[in-house]
């Protein structure tokens, strides 16, 4: 409990940052999904998709910048960001899967629930190896 604590403490500016980053990328995420899914009439994973990779490059551009200020090479560093990201939008849109047909939720509560569970996999993942990479 202490080693979590202290890595709490340690990073608390780069994780205040990310949870930034994270909430606008969260609108973007719900919001573009909700249109696609309500008004426009595509299903519900396909919406997922569509909005998870506006979000998550959205995020990259952001955090990047900002949360990591790296300024690491882009072209080392983007096809480690789309592995992440890949594994990332894989778990988001099984989460979202089970979350509906197993367990009867609104899609909109199971993307909440996938975004809360893959926002720690993106953190670690571009935290120590996307922006590490000079």
């Amino acid at each position: 409990m202490k080693f979590l604590l202290d890595y709490l403490h340690r990073n608390r500016f780069i994780m205040s940052k990310y949870a930034v980053v994270g909430f606008s990328s969260m609108i973007i995420d719900l919001g573009v999904l909700y249109i696609l899914t309500e008004f426009a009439d595509v299903h519900y994973l396909m919406s997922a998709t569509i909005s998870f990779v506006m979000a998550a490059f959205y995020n990259y551009n952001l955090n990047r910048r900002w949360t990591f200020q790296s300024s690491g090479s882009k072209t080392k560093q983007v096809p480690v960001f789309l592995i992440i990201a890949g594994i990332g939008l894989l778990l988001n849109n099984n989460i979202l899967f089970i979350g509906v047909r197993q367990f009867g939720l609104w899609y909109i509560y199971a993307k909440v629930l996938a975004i809360a569970i893959v926002t720690s996999w993106n953190f670690f993942g571009n935290k120590y190896l996307t922006f590490k990479i000079k």
